[in-house]
């Protein structure tokens, strides 16, 4: 017998007897950070002006325990036959009615204790929906969802730290999480203050997020969300090209802008912004009315350029 058909018996026999259920297995889950950008209601005195841009997240109230009433990302079990990617798509299909959202790992919670129904790992993504795939699809509330709502996201640093011991550096900021909805005047505010940990060791990053205090938010979701918020600004600040999931197919400059200044929290010179993305847009004839201002030249993606 070759020492080759040899291994694969052994392998085989090794199966054969082996016993999967003598491990604990935790259950699978997939929660879903979903970002985009609409516009805040303005008050009857300022109807004139454009509604100014915000940052926004998809929540859902959850219908069932636990935690039943509270704010909750979308998300799910992942089911048997699925990948951990299908889950996720999954549920945003459920949640937005729509596939077409960009969708990136983000991180993995696997903390004991994390849910109270038992042991629950949650490998997080972030997903990112455009007017268009907004205006195609549209919110349902699905399995224990009572409702799904956008909320405005703000992310604020409150204090910061950092202790040295040798070459061990470790870093701790906490952050002011808020979460606001207005409908028709009634306004809803989910708060959270959540710490980020960073450990840095013989050059490497550990970065954690432990919950200082949450309100309105269920199981650990704050961290997730401020885990999520942060991974897509550096997302954004190592290509500028995630900017563009946040545009429909035809866009203004002023648009683009807008949105890189809202993941960034950072104000940017025109002119410096536009030679950075002028290789990744083409001009069209099309323009659009914008407020009080004269027509804007609408741009589409130059796709000669952007997936090289």
């Amino acid at each position: 017998m070759s020492e080759t058909k040899e291994y694969a018996n052994a392998e085989k026999d090794f199966l054969e007897g082996y016993d999967i259920n003598q491990y604990d297995r935790p259950s699978i889950a997939a929660d879903v950070a979903v970002f985009s950008i609409g516009r805040k209601l303005v008050s009857d005195a300022e109807y004139r002006k454009l509604p100014a841009k915000t940052l926004r997240l998809l929540m859902i109230r959850r219908a069932e325990q636990p935690f039943c009433g509270e704010w909750a990302l979308p998300g799910g079990f992942m089911q048997k036959g699925e990948t951990i990617q299908e889950t996720a798509k999954r549920e945003l299909m459920e949640e937005t009615g729509t596939d077409k959202a960009y969708l990136a790992l983000c991180d993995v919670f696997s903390d004991t204790g994390r849910d109270p129904r038992g042991w629950i790992i949650s490998q997080s993504f972030i997903a990112v929906l455009n007017e268009e795939d907004l205006a195609n699809g549209q919110l349902q509330a699905s399995g224990d969802a009572g409702e799904a709502a956008w909320f405005d996201i703000t992310v604020e640093k409150k204090a910061e730290q950092k202790q040295e011991q040798g070459t061990a550096i470790t870093c701790e900021n906490d952050y002011a999480l808020t979460l606001e909805r207005n409908v028709s005047g009634e306004i809803t505010i989910l708060r959270a203050v959540v710490r980020e940990q960073i450990a840095y060791r013989d050059y490497h990053e550990i970065i954690t997020y432990k919950i200082v205090e949450s309100e309105g938010i269920a199981f650990d979701h704050a961290r997730i969300i401020v885990s999520a918020f942060y991974r897509l600004r550096r997302m954004l600040d190592s290509d500028i090209r995630i900017a563009f999931d946040f545009m429909p197919e035809y866009f203004t400059l002023t648009d683009l802008q807008e949105a890189v200044e809202l993941i960034s929290g950072q104000e940017l010179i025109k002119p410096n912004f536009r030679r950075k993305i002028s290789e990744y847009v083409l001009e069209t004839d099309r323009r659009v009315q914008n407020g009080g201002h004269r027509p804007a030249k609408e741009f589409v993606r130059n796709l000669d350029r952007f997936y090289r």
